[in-house]
């Protein structure tokens, strides 16, 4: 046989010397090799595979070394006395003994949330050049996930690959690749991702589902979306994961309470207007969105949304995912909406006068409609709609309120404690305070000249944070500001009016949550400034 270099071991200490490789080992059961006398037990550099027999059983050996060669392997056969062939099928239970403790940590690493997930990722990391890399890549993206983070990114250097994860809004750096090595990883995300592999000189958008388990054992489907982008060095990569858990909450999970929640359950208990969610990117809006659908969603309401993309699938929902490739846009789209009689439309973003008028003119005619922009504050949503051009006398009886959010993090609850406030801190707080109280906003938690601070922990990461919460502008459009809207009156006018509504800015609704030791001023100020 071409591909077959005989050797023979006569030195016992050349019997001590030999390695084995696990993952050759597995290639023939124990049984098997206890019946032949035959072990496959090390792949070396040139990819040659080391086989330990005895040779009392020569048809066997040609067998295995038929099926080598048939698969252009190469292979070098060491005989020994079957005293040391016995010896040697302890390799067997090194090998139970290793795959015992591999589904230890399997499972360890299935059930690890926050803190410990990242933890594992570590460990699980410096193991990587013994593990097949399609499987090595998809068990770092789950622990990735159960960490908590909300998106992984792969930043190219010129010779090295970060691995980030975004935590609670906060990118943080975990291991590095080395550049070239790094290539089939990258591969192995764009096999699963359904994109072009042969193609590094184009964005590409791909997804991919993965099963994640958490601390009760129960296995879930999380979505990924994938984009790919041509870097100097390599390819960029983000992932961003879509966890269909995240939007099926209760008002008090995403945030709303006392006023605020009266506010929203109030215009989404209605059967006609339009609710707006004004934003800055990376706030949220689809679990707020998705939440109020989930709350809506019932057999007696036909709810359609159109969705650019659609992030995740609702039962009893139709949703439809905007194309433009096919020309298939929200103007498209909404048109086609009204005629299927729908209860409720949700509108994923307002782009155009188009899209508003049709938007505003579906709300007018017994439709509740949602939809977003992307504005500076809640009222600054009624000028956006104005430059879109739609008239003022169509859009003030229109609109019925409109969110505003901003994410903070919470603090850790294991390393959060109260310190004195400094001078600089109490006058911020103290005219935050004031302001609310000649607004005539009642239920203010209580100052005593104290803040809540940090220290460093384990169950935080070190981040001194845990979660996040947003905070909140809920503006409520009453008739009084419906006639400023239709005069076309300045935004300080139409804040006015809503002052006397008891509308509370972002500025004010984050000393709130500080009052409550939700967050700290450091992250408020961090946020808004």
């Amino acid at each position: 046989m071409p591909n077959q270099l005989i050797n023979t071991i006569l030195e016992v200490s050349d019997v001590k010397a030999l390695q084995v490789d696990f993952s050759q080992l597995k290639k023939i059961s124990r049984k098997d090799a206890e019946a032949t006398q035959i072990i496959m037990y090390y792949k070396d550099e040139e990819n040659c595979i080391h086989i330990l027999t005895t040779n009392n059983f020569p048809e066997d050996l040609q067998k295995v070394l038929n099926q080598l060669d048939n698969k252009w392997l190469k292979n070098k056969v060491f005989y020994t006395s079957i005293e040391w062939f016995t010896e040697w099928l302890k390799w067997y239970d090194e090998l139970e003994n290793e795959e015992k403790k591999e589904k230890e940590e399997s499972e360890r690493r299935e059930k690890a949330e926050w803190d410990s997930a990242i933890t594992l990722m570590k460990q699980f990391f410096t193991k990587k050049d013994s593990l097949d890399p399609g499987e090595f890549i998809l068990e770092m993206v789950r622990l990735w996930f159960q960490s908590g983070a909300s998106d992984m990114h792969f930043q190219p250097e010129w010779k090295n690959v970060t691995m980030r994860l975004r935590l609670d809004g906060i990118l943080q750096d975990v291991v590095n690749f080395d550049a070239k090595d790094f290539w089939k990883y990258l591969q192995k995300l764009k096999f699963i991702s359904w994109v072009k592999m042969n193609v590094d000189y184009l964005p590409q958008d791909g997804r991919f589902s993965f099963e994640a388990t958490n601390h009760e054992w129960s296995k879930k489907k999380v979505d990924a979306r994938v984009n790919f982008m041509p870097w100097m060095a390599s390819e960029s990569t983000v992932i961003r994961f879509l966890d269909s858990e995240k939007w099926i909450s209760t008002f008090e999970e995403i945030w709303f309470t006392d006023k605020n929640y009266d506010i929203l359950n109030k215009h989404i208990s209605k059967t006609t207007g339009m609710i707006i969610v004004t934003w800055p990117t990376g706030s949220w809006k689809t679990t707020t969105l998705y939440s109020i659908l989930n709350y809506l969603n019932r057999w007696t309401n036909k709810i359609i949304t159109l969705e650019d993309p659609i992030e995740y699938e609702m039962p009893w929902i139709q949703q439809s995912q905007i194309n433009y490739a096919k020309n298939y846009d929200y103007e498209t789209g909404l048109k086609a909406i009204l005629r299927h009689d729908p209860d409720i439309i949700l509108v994923w973003e307002t782009r155009s006068k188009e899209t508003a008028d049709i938007a505003v003119n579906a709300a007018l005619t017994w439709h509740l409609v949602f939809t977003t922009l992307h504005t500076n504050s809640a009222i600054a949503s009624i000028p956006r709609l104005l430059s879109m051009w739609v008239e003022p006398y169509l859009l003030a009886p229109a609109i019925q309120l409109v969110l505003w959010q901003r994410l903070v993090r919470k603090v850790c609850p294991d390393c959060s404690h109260k310190r004195p406030a400094t001078y600089a801190e109490q006058s911020e707080i103290e005219q935050a305070l004031k302001r609310l109280n000649d607004a005539w906003i009642s239920n203010l938690p209580a100052f005593d000249g104290t803040i809540i601070t940090t220290e460093w922990c384990s169950h935080c990461n070190e981040t001194w944070y845990q979660g996040r919460l947003a905070i909140l502008e809920a503006l409520e459009i009453t008739e009084d500001m419906r006639n400023l809207i239709i005069d076309r009156e300045s935004e300080a006018w139409i804040l006015t009016k809503a002052r006397a509504n008891w509308f509370i800015t972002l500025q004010e609704d984050w000393i709130i949550k500080v009052l409550r030791w939700d967050t700290t001023l450091d992250e408020i100020h961090r946020v808004i400034e």
